[in-house]
């Protein structure tokens, strides 16, 4: 399913020509047509994954050694071949050193702490979920709400919801795309498992089938967060306290979910009208207009049913 949005996406918004993308990816021209066809495969999916024989059932001796060389000074920690030598040794391992360092080179990337400069370009943003009490109905109660964020012009949209659910997921994204008028060029999210089946060894995701529909069908790149790095996407976590600070208290009380949205859009809509960065809303509606402009061309069917 990977692929087939890494297709659809080179060909339907970076306009590179079919045959092109059926040399650079590899498939048939006519695989290349039907991928254009359908937002996702109509009734097919690999149902098995790609495995490494000789190697998968040592991944988890090998990311205990690693985990545990964290804890003893730099000088002292295990080489690649010293790695390979102890599962050959100790655990009857039969494969080659090439695959061990392979891994043990994408690992140790993985395990570097970095850091991402506070700077956003326009059309990407960043999603996430919160939690809240309200009173519903007339009874108290736990809402969970999406924010989706765009940190370059600090524009925001949220939906509420009973539960954090697929349904709601899907939901709260068209809806963010209708608000803003168009659909991010990218979009940062943690690794909920609405979006990820499982974090493969290598450290790539395993999207779940409806995250990858999605994705294939609104043409927007998908980026995730390290595991436990809230920082990551500090924004969206930051926006996420302010509209429950500022739109949620007291408790809202509202005779549904639906009033409750409407109120929680209009307190966006007012938020970026009068400027959250005082004196500065020229800038504020520059960028935001900066977010989208170059992208509405393209994305005629935004708002269309999944």
């Amino acid at each position: 399913m990977d692929l087939y949005g890494r297709v659809r996406h080179a060909v339907l918004v970076d306009g590179m020509s079919r045959r092109e993308a059926a040399r650079l990816f590899g498939i048939n021209r006519r695989t290349v047509e039907k991928m254009l066809m359908f937002s996702f495969p109509p009734g097919y999916r690999r149902d098995k994954e790609i495995r490494r024989p000789k190697l998968d059932d040592f991944i988890g001796i090998i990311d205990q050694i690693l985990e545990a060389d964290r804890l003893v000074p730099k000088k002292q920690r295990h080489t690649s071949k010293r790695v390979f030598e102890r599962l050959r040794n100790e655990y009857d391992f039969t494969g080659g050193i090439t695959i061990v360092k392979d891994y043990i080179f994408a690992a140790r990337q993985r395990q570097r702490e970095m850091f991402v400069p506070l700077s956003h370009p326009p059309g990407h943003a960043q999603a996430d979920f919160g939690e809240a009490l309200a009173v519903i109905g007339g009874v108290e109660r736990k809402i969970h709400f999406l924010v989706m964020d765009l940190p370059h012009s600090d524009a925001c949209f949220l939906k509420a919801y009973p539960a954090e659910t697929t349904e709601a997921f899907c939901d709260a994204h068209v809806a963010a795309f209708a608000f803003f008028g168009g659909v991010p060029v990218s979009i940062l999210y943690d690794n909920t498992r609405i979006a990820v089946a499982r974090i493969l060894g290598d450290g790539q995701r395993k999207r779940t089938r409806v995250f990858s529909e999605l994705v294939s069908h609104y043409l927007f790149e998908d980026r995730f967060g390290r595991p436990g790095k809230g920082n990551d996407k500090g924004k969206v976590e930051g926006m996420v306290g302010y509209t429950r600070r500022n739109f949620m208290v007291p408790k809202p009380q509202f005779a549904s979910f639906d009033d409750l949205n409407v109120h929680l859009a209009d307190q966006c809509r007012k938020r970026w009208a009068k400027g959250v960065f005082h004196g500065l809303r020229r800038r504020h509606l520059q960028r935001y207009l900066d977010e989208f402009v170059f992208r509405w061309n393209r994305r005629r069917h935004m708002c269309g049913a999944i």
